[in-house]
């Protein structure tokens, strides 16, 4: 089974993944973690990524669809889970020579809900877990001791020129996965454990 998040920025996808984790026997493949692992072993392709999120674009299709390809070839499960991609129809054309897609969970988010996460997001540089900078006592991630920093794209111009992305590249796939019958919505405004609840009954509904 091959599931995909869609969510504006901020809506909670990374919480969800690691979530996820302790519900499913999937492979939880997130796109952003495997860019964001290229430019923090500084790499020539990570050096051009970082380059491109700075200015707050998304990365190329060949980029993107390079690094997934890649992960896919070393995975061994058949049940995946993505956060991340697609992001625009390109990209979900491209995936449909990849993999069936069997069910896409759109978690639904308001503009300045989201702007207001975003802006007190940190994520640690180790694990790759993310808190809200109100919410923490210091600078050391809770989970694991690492050091917990805000990403250089989490700016507000930033944030808001990926915010316009979202909705004039992805938020077309919505009505693209509905017509396939395949969207389950859910509110992410909710908190995390809720968030949870909601995806989990719509992956069971739909194994049922």
């Amino acid at each position: 089974m091959n599931i995909v998040l869609i969510g504006i920025q901020g809506s909670g996808k990374g919480t969800l993944v690691e979530n996820l984790k302790q519900k499913l026997k999937f492979s939880l493949i997130s796109v952003g973690e495997l860019l964001r692992g290229e430019v923090k072993k500084n790499t020539k392709l990570g050096k051009h990524i970082k380059q491109v999120q700075a200015a707050g674009n998304l990365v190329e299709i060949e980029t993107v669809m390079a690094v997934i390809q890649k992960k896919l070839a070393q995975n061994e499960n058949s049940n995946i889970v993505f956060d991340g991609f697609p992001r625009n129809s390109l990209q979900a054309e491209e995936f449909d020579k990849l993999l069936k897609l069997d069910l896409v969970i759109y978690l639904n988010l308001d503009k300045q809900t989201a702007i207001t996460r975003l802006l007190n997001r940190l994520t640690c540089t180790n694990c790759g877990s993310v808190f809200n900078k109100t919410k923490v006592k210091n600078d050391l991630c809770p989970n694991c001791g690492g050091k917990l920093e805000t990403r250089f794209d989490d700016t507000l111009e930033g944030i808001n020129k990926r915010i316009e992305q979202f909705y004039i590249e992805t938020y077309p796939l919505v009505k693209r996965y509905k017509k396939q019958k395949i969207l389950a919505e859910v509110d992410a405004s909710k908190t995390p454990n809720q968030i949870l609840k909601d995806v989990m009954r719509a992956i069971n509904e739909h194994n049922n």
